[in-house]
């Protein structure tokens, strides 16, 4: 049975299978009577495929050669009419044209349009199976070849939009690597520049050294000086040091035993003061005494006289002592002050030293874990 539709959307690989195909073969006994009539019935069937006993092709008739021959030649019924189909075939003996049913569509057709100008436009026969034939018209094949360059030209489309999208993005893409490129160089100059600071960085690093290496020999042959020469030099100022705080210490003590001796002169000179008075006294007196009395004890005034004179110089001298130990005591009480204050820096100095030891004495130790 025949069955004709219009073909399908195709794709760019279509094959004959996917078109619209004739199914009307016939074995090559029957007879041309029910093939005519079956043509006649059918405005759709294009031709017949007549296959022997083992469903084997042996030949296509086109609708046009059957019914030409069968009704428009003098006494073509007549002789075909009842006679198998496989007669027709011996006498017509036309070639076709017999493709696989996965034939790309336009290799078909090319197939199809190379063939004889007498033969172009005979239906193409399409094995789908070992047994099993259908016609492919050519109008179909032709309507299915323009679908498919219709479908190629919308892929091209597609592939050619999709070309300049990659285009594009290659574009961009490009544009990157060279944006990519050049800060590399930017990088890469840097990166030079960084070593090239490096390099005087590590070769004043390396001069530094250097120098802190003959600093570090110098400061060793320094400390070995200091360690000798200081260690005597400190031992000698310690020496002096306590001689002269010894020293101090024996003016500190005749000092303060000078004025002890100082407080007992001016105890001393005030009982000259206080014996000098009551002789001024006794003799004033005297002096009175001598007045009521008479001439006769003329003698005794000038006693009385003579004893006011030596209480005078009496007086005179205690204050002359009561001087002199004054300044004695005031410079006493300098030299006093001098010494405590000389104690003062000589003990400062004792404090400094023993630092200045201490110090020594840690760096000879440094330089000695310098050397390990």
């Amino acid at each position: 049975m025949a069955a004709l539709t219009n073909p399908p959307t195709l794709s760019v690989n279509a094959k004959l299978r996917d078109l619209t195909l004739i199914d009307f073969q016939v074995s090559e006994s029957t007879p041309c009577e029910n093939v005519v009539r079956r043509l006649e019935d059918d405005n759709t069937l294009c031709g017949v495929i007549v296959v022997d006993d083992r469903s084997q092709v042996q030949g296509m008739l086109t609708r046009r050669a059957i019914l030409e021959w069968m009704l428009s030649k003098p006494y073509g019924l007549d002789v075909f009419l009842k006679r198998p189909i496989s007669s027709m075939v011996e006498f017509h003996q036309r070639g076709f044209l017999l493709l696989p049913g996965d034939s790309d569509v336009i290799e078909a057709a090319g197939r199809a349009f190379q063939r004889p100008e007498e033969t172009i436009y005979d239906p193409v026969v399409v094995q789908l199976g070992s047994r099993e034939y259908r016609l492919l018209d050519v109008p179909v094949l032709l309507v299915a070849q323009a679908q498919v360059h219709l479908a190629t030209q919308q892929k091209l489309r597609e592939q050619q939009e999709a070309m300049r999208s990659v285009l594009v993005a290659l574009e961009q893409e490009k544009n990157r690597s060279l944006q990519y490129a050049q800060d590399l160089e930017r990088q890469k100059a840097e990166i030079l520049s960084q070593n090239l600071a490096l390099e005087v960085e590590r070769r004043q690093a390396q001069e530094r050294s250097e120098e802190l290496a003959r600093l570090n020999a110098r400061i060793l042959e320094i400390g070995a000086v200091l360690s000798e020469q200081g260690q005597s030099t400190f031992a000698a100022t310690f020496r002096g040091v306590e001689a002269v705080r010894s020293l101090i210490g024996e003016i500190t003590a005749s000092s303060q035993e000078l004025s002890r001796e100082l407080k007992e002169i001016g105890t001393i000179v005030d009982l000259i003061v206080e014996v000098a008075g009551y002789i001024r006294l006794l003799s004033f007196n005297a002096a009175v005494e001598a007045n009521r009395s008479s001439s006769s004890v003329g003698g005794f005034g000038a006693i009385a006289q003579e004893i006011r004179k030596l209480a005078g110089r009496t007086t005179e001298a205690s204050n002359r002592i009561r001087s002199l130990a004054e300044r004695i005591q005031r410079k006493s009480q300098s030299t006093l002050q001098s010494a405590q204050t000389s104690s003062e820096v000589v003990q400062s100095l004792y404090q400094k030293a023993q630092s200045a030891q201490s110090a020594l004495e840690q760096l000879q130790a440094l330089l000695e874990q310098t050397q390990t």
